[in-house]
């Protein structure tokens, strides 16, 4: 049963923005190295101009979204169910589910066959200038192309199984994580918001903090709301 005395991720990163505020003033009051008081109209102007940029330019949301839309295609499908009674081995599967599957690794080879041709093949259409595989546009767009991967096969599931009859249950299928996890997305515009505040402070570079460190503790922080955030009504089932 959930606690309900447990403060919501949301509120929780709000007020670490207030706690990050606080610690910018007393740090420009003693003159901390290299921090910024963002409780000061210098601030105030940099996030009226920035807060929308934060956002949309945040690689969390970018990936939050194209994820939540195929991961919920894979649940809504049916094909994360199927594959999940495969592992634990609850009951057998029907004839109809077995000729979905074998549809769906079908479709994954040539997926798979279309990728690593793209990637190796003779064509230099989405490889690098220099023609590598490496920082190539390709490359650079793994997480939209694995995206991609898993909603087809989902998509393929769908329809082989009769699950999906038309575009408007597949519109349901990406629908799916928004419906179950509609306070994640709120939890996520804090979490970006105070980290941008975090950032702005100068905290980080007065503590040490290095870039990369930044990097974990941005994706650990992006994390951690959706452990907190599970299905509103109950806890995620498929439907």
């Amino acid at each position: 049963m959930r606690n309900r005395n447990i403060i919501h991720p949301a509120t929780v990163f709000f007020l670490l923005w207030w706690l990050v505020a606080i610690l910018s003033w007393v740090g420009s009051v003693y003159s901390w190295y290299g921090v910024r008081n963002i409780i000061s109209t210098e601030a105030l102007r940099w996030f009226l101009r920035n807060t929308e940029e934060n956002l949309m330019l945040s690689p969390a949301l970018y990936i939050v979204i194209i994820f939540f839309m195929s991961i919920g295609l894979f649940l809504h499908s049916g094909l994360g169910d199927v594959l999940w009674r495969m592992l634990k081995r609850e009951r057998k599967l029907s004839g109809k589910e077995k000729k979905s599957l074998v549809a769906v690794i079908m479709v994954v080879a040539m997926y798979f066959m279309g990728y690593a041709l793209l990637a190796w093949g003779p064509w230099n259409i989405v490889r690098g200038v220099t023609g590598r595989y490496v920082d190539s546009p390709l490359h650079d767009g793994s997480f939209c192309i694995l995206s991609i991967g898993i909603g087809i096969m989902s998509m393929v599931y769908g329809y082989s199984s009769d699950r999906y009859r038309n575009d408007k249950d597949v519109v349901r299928g990406m629908s799916y994580m928004f419906s179950h996890f509609p306070s994640y997305i709120v939890s996520l515009f804090f979490v970006i918001q105070f980290m941008a505040a975090f950032q702005y402070s100068g905290l980080p570079l007065c503590w040490g903090i290095t870039d990369g460190l930044m990097d974990i503790i941005y994706w650990f922080c992006c994390l951690i709301p959706f452990l907190f955030c599970r299905n509103d009504r109950s806890s995620i089932k498929y439907n």
